[in-house]
């Protein structure tokens, strides 16, 4: 590893994704956890796609995650994940992935959710992190063009005050496809969050590492619909 020049790098990073049953504000459990390990070009040193079977009965029967059930069934029949029992399990294996590569940051859309209410939590021991909806709200989200593809293709927020600033409105502004959707599975989430982050990085503007987006009050923009 020594004479790996990869591996030597200044700033390695993690973006992850999590899929959880429970809902959103109290998950009961990870059963699908993928991520990318890369530089800041966007170079992919290394990923995983696990499976965790501990919950993966529960996803047919929740509200949100039995949309997908069927990928699910078709990707474990066909090889598509690393299999694995438990989280505790995942946890050390995705440690042991961070460790191999030096990773010096690992991030997510929404940190708070990922690296609070998940597993993951237990990625932060030792790492910084980087909530990469802060750092889109910090950079993307400042752009004229940004609000205007937003209104223009009625991506709005909640209230319908301001404009929509989730993963999927920004990656489809990124690639200037309205119709794009989110497929709400970790891997593919993992890796339009990636190229959301390397998107914000080419902006060359400050943003804010080693804060929940709600914990912070600077720079950010929820540009008005």
């Amino acid at each position: 590893m020594k004479g790996d020049n990869k591996l030597m790098r200044k700033n390695i990073y993690l973006t992850l994704d999590n899929e959880t049953v429970g809902g959103a504000s109290n998950p009961t459990g990870t059963y699908h956890s993928a991520g990318f390990v890369h530089d800041r070009k966007g170079e992919v040193l290394g990923s995983f796609n696990l499976l965790i079977m501990e919950h993966y009965d529960e996803i047919k029967d929740d509200d949100y995650a039995k949309k997908n059930f069927h990928l699910y069934e078709e990707g474990l029949k066909n090889g598509t994940f690393t299999v694995i029992d438990t989280e505790e399990h995942a946890l050390a294996l995705i440690n042991a992935i961070c460790d191999y590569y030096n990773v010096k940051y690992v991030m997510a859309y929404n940190t708070g959710f990922d690296y609070v209410k998940t597993f993951c939590k237990g990625l932060l021991e030792g790492r910084e992190f980087i909530d990469i909806y802060l750092m889109a709200l910090q950079t993307i989200a400042h752009k004229k063009s940004y609000a205007k593809f937003c209104r223009e293709n009625g991506f709005k927020s909640r209230s319908g005050k301001t404009c929509a600033t989730t993963a999927e409105s920004m990656y489809a502004y990124l690639i200037n496809d309205a119709s794009y959707k989110e497929e709400h599975t970790a891997l593919e989430d993992s890796k339009i969050e990636m190229e959301i982050f390397l998107a914000c990085l080419k902006t060359h503007k400050k943003y804010t590492k080693n804060m929940h987006q709600w914990d912070c009050k600077k720079g950010k923009c929820f540009p008005k619909f």
